[in-house]
């Protein structure tokens, strides 16, 4: 072969091997691209946002009956650290909505039966005299809330001044019927529009809604009762709201609108809200329900939807199947469990909690925080629920959509003013597992996400994790609440 002809085929050779090199460089550089990529399996999770629901409001608690002793304390840095810690979005939980306990005030002259706490001192004392120094505890943590982000307050009654009472107490009749007497009707509307005229004018505090009654057809509202309660019959009920619409109206109180019936029980709820005449259901804006019992949940949800109201899970706690102990991780899973069921199923635009900080002597699981109510000392412990609380209220914040999962042992939420994604996730199993989401309806840079664990051995500890391109696979551990946050999320336009 002459020379030619060998450097043409030595040229073809290596055009050739250049070729092959850069074929197999393409192939490395698609394989490193293929390893960010998961395949899925049967057993994916979907992250879907076009299912769920937006106007998401957050997370509250009910200032009843902590806030009058907290609101004691004189120990300041206590105070404010506690304060910090339940309402502040950077340093605690971001808690962003409160109720506010009108108290009716007991009955002097009778002996107490209310827990500790649970005395929530009345602004009628006695009929014709006004008292707007009364609950000043309550009223230092209503103000120091809102001055740490509460963007949502509502005032809630649990029951009349003693003295428009048929038994004489704020406990409840006699036998459990409606203790409200017919001749303070507008006297008992007169009262709470006063107080929430009162709060606008001195305080600057304009409350969106006011709730006239607590559990209102519930049967355990009887004298000698260890707190507020009353038994209001629907027909009552439908009187107060024409009450309490007409004073506000009066009032120039334009800012509060009604809420209704805070019923015990979710079925209890729809029940009272199918029996309102259309003259009342004109009249609230807003329809709450506890969440300790009931199944109704999408037949609420459909019901608030149709009238066009705003539906609230009002009050829920958690207590746990454990002897009490601040570690308790029974309460950790019941909270979580509760939370995920309402979001996916009721799909309320706010859920609040019983009261953020329990009494210590109770001796019992419930609240995030446990503070001595009977000493008032300015301590508090903290409990594993708070975490559990934190692992929802700090990521899935106001203004979120709620997006259910295709499993019911979480739930997402995509915030897109903040372009953040968070998925919580529980497992109450007592062994590790392994859950893959699929997230290809979103854009992100990829790379790492933010995890935050709760568990026996952790408080909201954050670690990382290594994203692909369509989503994550993550080991849960047993017996935890683990939410995972991807920051700089897009939606994909189709």
């Amino acid at each position: 072969m002459n020379r030619k002809r060998l450097a043409w085929a030595g040229a073809i050779l290596l055009a050739c091997g250049l070729a092959a090199a850069s074929v197999w460089r393409s192939l490395d550089d698609l394989t490193e691209r293929n390893e960010n990529v998961l395949t899925f399996d049967a057993d994916v999770i979907a992250v879907n946002p076009e299912e769920g629901y937006s106007g998401f409001e957050g997370w509250g608690t009910s200032l009843a009956w902590w806030g009058h002793i907290v609101g004691q304390w004189e120990e300041e840095q206590a105070f404010h650290e506690l304060m910090d810690l339940i309402f502040d979005p950077a340093k605690g939980i971001g808690i962003n909505i409160v109720r506010y306990n009108i108290g009716g005030g007991e009955n002097p002259g009778l002996p107490s039966t209310l827990r500790p706490g649970a005395d929530v001192p009345g602004f009628q004392p006695e009929e014709g005299r006004w008292d707007w120094e009364a609950d000043a505890g309550q009223r230092r943590v209503l103000l120091e809330a809102i001055r740490r982000g509460v963007n949502i307050a509502e005032a809630f009654s649990n029951a009349p001044p003693y003295w428009m009472t048929v038994s004489g107490s704020v406990t409840g009749a006699d036998d459990g019927g409606d203790n409200l007497r017919d001749a303070y009707r507008a006297a008992f509307a007169d009262y709470l529009t006063e107080v929430v005229k009162f709060y606008a004018e001195r305080h600057g505090v304009v409350f969106r809604t006011l709730a006239p009654f607590n559990e209102p057809v519930s049967n355990w509202w009887r004298r000698g009762n260890n707190q507020e309660g009353a038994h209001f019959s629907v027909a009552l009920q439908m009187d107060i709201i024409r009450l309490v619409d007409e004073a506000l109206k009066a009032k120039g109180l334009s800012g509060t609108a009604i809420s209704a019936a805070d019923a015990h029980s979710i079925d209890e709820a729809l029940a009272i809200l199918e029996q309102y005449d259309e003259a009342t259901l004109a009249r609230i804006s807003q329809v709450n329900t506890h969440a300790y019992n009931g199944s109704k949940m999408a037949e609420l949800r459909e019901k608030t939807a149709a009238l066009g109201k705003t539906l609230w899970m009002s009050e829920y706690g958690a207590g746990g199947s454990e002897p009490h102990n601040h570690q308790d991780m029974t309460s950790v899973l019941e909270l979580a469990e509760r939370i995920m069921f309402d979001l996916r199923l009721m799909q309320p635009a706010a859920w609040i909690y019983w009261q953020a900080v329990e009494d210590e002597t109770a001796q019992n699981n419930w609240g995030w925080i446990h503070a001595n109510f009977v000493t008032g000392e300015a301590r508090y412990d903290m409990t594993k629920q708070y975490y559990a609380m934190g692992q929802f209220s700090k990521f899935i914040r106001p203004g979120s959509r709620i997006i259910p999962t295709g499993d019911g042992r979480s739930v997402a939420a995509y915030h897109e003013e903040d372009r953040t994604l968070a998925v919580v996730i529980r497992n109450e199993r007592s062994a590790a597992v392994q859950a893959t989401y699929d997230l290809s309806a979103f854009t992100y840079p990829g790379g790492r996400a933010e995890v935050y664990e709760t568990s026996a051995g952790k408080n909201m500890e954050r670690s990382d994790l290594d994203m692909a391109s369509n989503g994550f696979s993550i080991e849960v551990p047993k017996q935890s609440v683990v939410t995972v946050v991807i920051r700089d999320v897009g939606l994909k336009r189709n």
